[in-house]
């Protein structure tokens, strides 16, 4: 019987974390490995290169931005799926959708892939070139002084943070006067998005908003000690990415007020 399956994935980086768990259930249900089509954009962050469990990797249009709109795209790039899946021997395509905002995306991917939730631990694969390229960058930045590890953008207007809000929240609570930041102290198109991980992994503490880097976090048991999700989301958006393992993330949803006045 053919198990193959592609899943369709057109979400964002931070998604593809959660969906670690159900491409892992897949391959220890089936014995199979799940193929992934996600986003032309992120062929250079490699992120699913590494997964043992993922056997092909298809790139496709986004359905956000390269289409008049977001439906008219979805259904483009499903029909380039299905052929897909007829030229490449995969008997199935699966699509998880992120449509119930009262539920949490891991679990929503177990429900659309038809798999049970055996374990819900989230997962990131990077490699000894990953670790060895972000010391030495760390070492060249900063020698072996203590930092913190900050984003500041996401793609997202609502979800950033203020500029420098940052690096005053790690000075000011943390004590730490080296900082790496995304965007600031390397372009984010330097190194592969795994290689960032493992910079982030080095830090003493860290300061993010709702973003790919705290879904990483989540994936290496990793605290965070002060993630921003906006209040437009709120809790019952931070419940819907939020890891279903047991981590340390210090969350807030307004910003804190002695670091506002610094600004």
């Amino acid at each position: 019987m053919n198990k193959k399956t592609l899943v369709f994935y057109p979400h964002g980086l931070g998604d593809c974390i959660l969906l670690t768990p159900v491409l892992r259930e897949h391959f220890l249900t089936t014995g199979v490995k799940a193929s992934v089509a996600t986003l032309e954009r992120f062929r250079t962050a490699k992120f699913f290169d590494h997964n043992p469990y993922v056997d092909k990797i298809v790139y496709t249009k986004d359905a956000w931005n390269d289409y008049p709109n977001f439906h008219f795209g979805c259904q483009k790039i499903l029909e380039y799926c299905v052929k897909w899946c007829v030229e490449n021997d995969h008997a199935r395509l699966a699509r998880p959708q992120h449509d119930d905002w009262d539920q949490s995306k891991i679990m929503l991917n177990f429900h659309h892939c038809k798999l049970k939730p055996a374990s819900v631990f989230t997962e990131i694969f990077t490699t000894d070139e990953d670790k060895k390229t972000a010391s030495l960058f760390i070492k060249q930045k900063i020698g072996n002084k203590p930092f913190g590890f900050v984003q500041t953008e996401t793609g997202r207007k609502l979800a950033n943070l203020p500029a420098n809000y940052g690096k005053l929240w790690l000075k000011e609570y943390r004590d730490l006067d080296n900082i790496i930041e995304v965007g600031e102290d390397y372009d984010p198109l330097e190194f592969n998005i795994n290689t960032q991980f493992e910079i982030m992994r080095q830090a003493q503490a860290v300061c993010l908003p709702d973003s790919v880097f705290f879904n990483a976090c989540g994936a290496m048991s990793k605290p965070v000690d002060h993630l921003y999700v906006a209040p437009t989301w709120g809790p019952r958006g931070y419940a819907r990415v939020k890891p279903l393992h047991p981590v340390k993330q210090d969350v807030v949803y307004k910003l804190d007020e002695k670091i506002m006045a610094l600004l």
